[in-house]
């Protein structure tokens, strides 16, 4: 008997080593529910003052398409749900910029800004979107309250040739004082619209060819084998 508790113990160890490591970072977020296809989480721990969510969705769409949307910032008002307009400051390279972008907030409240350094990557088998604050307050404008990011990602993982899941994950502080029904928006409500949205977009514009997208700094994307969890 105590030969067969080391042997399973053993067993357990080695499996967990084969695990993505990005599940340890599932870890940190627990599952709320599933709404039209989107699944969404709540931290476990969140820090004071920032407002945090993740959501996550297997969509039938190439993943390029997916990218070539997302770099065509100057559509992006055309889709994401809030977005008044998005300007590039300043274009460090083709995977890296730093920009501002414009949502509105219900009245009486000050419209907001998130001013930010923008990096696309390929790694082995997603294409990570993701923003930091810009240190050049310069840029903001005086007319939105600026918004503080302490975590802003969209990975997008290539399932096959035609399918891709996406995991879009934010937390940050949206400066000044936020009523409740605003904070169950953005965390339950936004990121829900905005990935039905991003696709509804792509089905409906099957060309989505830019400049943007032909000059990115592409790299080789094997099919993920990432799983959907719900922990």
């Amino acid at each position: 008997m105590k030969s067969l508790s080391v042997f399973c113990v053993s067993l357990c160890c080695t499996v967990m080593s084969y695990l993505p490591s990005a599940y340890a970072v599932d870890a940190r977020w627990h599952f709320i529910d599933t709404f039209e296809g989107v699944n969404l989480y709540r931290a476990q721990e969140n820090k004071e003052g920032l407002l945090p969510f993740k959501a996550t969705a297997e969509l039938d769409i190439p993943y390029q398409q997916i990218v070539k949307t997302l770099v065509d910032t100057e559509k992006k008002q055309q889709w994401a749900p809030k977005l008044k307009s998005t300007t590039i400051h300043n274009q460090f390279s083709a995977n890296r910029f730093e920009y501002s972008e414009y949502y509105t907030t219900p009245w009486p409240f000050e419209d907001r800004e998130f001013l930010l350094m923008g990096t696309v990557t390929y790694e082995k088998d997603q294409i990570l979107f993701s923003g930091v604050n810009s240190t050049n307050k310069a840029l903001a404008a005086d007319d939105h309250t600026l918004a503080n990011v302490d975590i802003l990602e969209f990975a997008i993982f290539p399932l096959d040739a035609q399918r891709s899941r996406v995991e879009f994950t934010f937390s940050g502080d949206m400066g000044g004082w936020i009523p409740d029904f605003v904070k169950t928006i953005i965390q339950k409500k936004w990121p829900v619209r905005f990935i039905q949205a991003l696709q509804s977009y792509i089905n409906e514009n099957p060309s989505l060819d830019t400049l943007r997208y032909k000059n990115l700094e592409k790299g080789e994307v094997v099919f993920s084998t990432r799983l959907s969890t719900q922990s």
